[in-house]
């Protein structure tokens, strides 16, 4: 009577996985339609079954086979997200590049410039009320107590300096 030998210190999983290799790399291949990939998922299935304990699993062959059958459909899933959800390098051309032109910044520090010039149209207690409501995040009511009035007419500043920024930028 012959006797089999464990070769993984009493994990049966791993030397199912190792004895029945070329069954489970046909039913990665059937998933993956990719022999490279069949053996990455097939090293994956070794790896996750040297930390398990197998002790527990009734038929080794039958889990063996099903957790590479899973770990591969799993790897074909991902394939297709990434092939629908990825930019194909063809496509490059259409992204926006992350950075503003010259001419856009110009466009805005001018924009800018002209705001600011409006509040300057305005009473200087109207700006300050403005910028430092907007600008800095003081509330209306700690600058109405500063400015030693009450907080209807901060408010009133607040939206007069605002519409005055805002035709600015209607007009440009």
């Amino acid at each position: 009577m012959r006797k089999e030998i464990n070769l993984y210190d009493d994990n049966i999983l791993v030397d199912v996985l190792i004895r029945y290799k070329p069954k489970l790399l046909k039913i990665a291949e059937g998933v993956l339609h990719s022999r490279t990939q069949s053996e990455d998922i097939f090293h994956d299935a070794v790896i996750k079954a040297c930390t398990m304990q197998s002790s527990c699993v009734r038929c080794p062959v039958g889990y063996a086979c099903r957790m590479v059958y899973n770990l591969a459909l799993d790897e074909a899933r991902k394939r297709s997200y990434e092939k629908l959800n990825m930019t194909p390098v063809d496509g490059m051309d259409s992204i926006p590049a992350p950075s503003v032109s010259a001419l856009d910044c110009l466009v805005s520090t001018e924009t800018l410039w002209e705001v600011l010039n409006s509040l300057n149209t305005l009473p200087k207690r109207t700006q300050d009320a403005f910028v430092r409501h907007r600008v800095d995040g003081i509330p209306q009511k700690d600058i109405a107590d500063e400015l030693g009035v009450s907080r209807t007419l901060v408010n009133f500043m607040i939206k007069d300096a605002h519409r005055a920024c805002q035709q600015t930028l209607n007009a440009a």
